[in-house]
């Protein structure tokens, strides 16, 4: 396999995909990363708040209420806190989005610094099209990109002209095949499989 200008654009069209996952997993994690904290931060106030309370209240009553049951009943909520936490996973998605942007960051870099120099100076065209694609597989399928992200995303990229955005964000585009007709045109005799033979280009006739 050698380096073709379809090629190019092949990779011209993922490095516009890698962006924009870079940019989603990156809004991604400010956004969890944000919640995380607001979480931890509010537990954090609730529980020195509890503790110290209790401390200061001892065994006071007012009309037969103990003042001790209302910080129990903040300890609790702190605990339904701390639970509600764990199951959203703010902080370990928050994590795991910086992982990915990083990860897109460097798939970006890798094809940047291939489609930029001569064909003569880059990697074997294969190799380099079978690790990129198993990089690019591999950060596809770890996580899930919120809808209001992914919204944003089209909005921020889709006035760039001849920017290819992802179809995760909401604008399909048409399945391209390989210009076949393109190259028949331009070189009627094409070599067939079989040594020394030719395949003619189909002329279809008016009826």
């Amino acid at each position: 396999m050698q380096w073709t200008p379809e090629i190019d654009r092949l990779l011209a069209k993922w490095c516009d995909h890698a962006k924009c996952y870079e940019w989603m997993h990156a809004e991604a994690f400010s956004e969890f990363e944000r919640k995380a904290r607001t979480f931890m931060v509010g537990i954090n106030c609730l529980t020195a708040v509890s503790g110290v309370s209790n401390v200061i209240a001892g065994g006071y009553s007012f009309g037969g209420f103990q003042v001790a049951w209302l910080f129990g009943g903040i300890s609790i909520f702190v605990s339904t806190l701390n639970i509600l936490q764990d199951k959203l996973g703010y902080a370990a998605r928050s994590i795991l989005h910086q992982r990915l942007a990083a990860d897109w960051a460097t798939i970006r870099t890798e094809i940047e610094e291939v489609i930029t120099i001569p064909y003569g100076g880059r990697k074997d065209c294969k190799t380099f099209l079978k690790f990129i694609k198993t990089d690019i597989n591999t950060a596809q399928k770890a996580t899930m990109i919120p809808e209001t992200i992914r919204d944003r995303c089209l909005e921020k990229f889709k006035a760039i002209e001849g920017f290819d955005i992802p179809d995760i964000c909401g604008q399909m585009e048409h399945t391209e095949p390989y210009a076949a007709a393109a190259v028949t045109l331009a070189n009627p005799l094409l070599v067939s499989g079989r040594t020394g033979s030719t395949q003619e280009p189909m002329v279809i006739m008016d009826a």
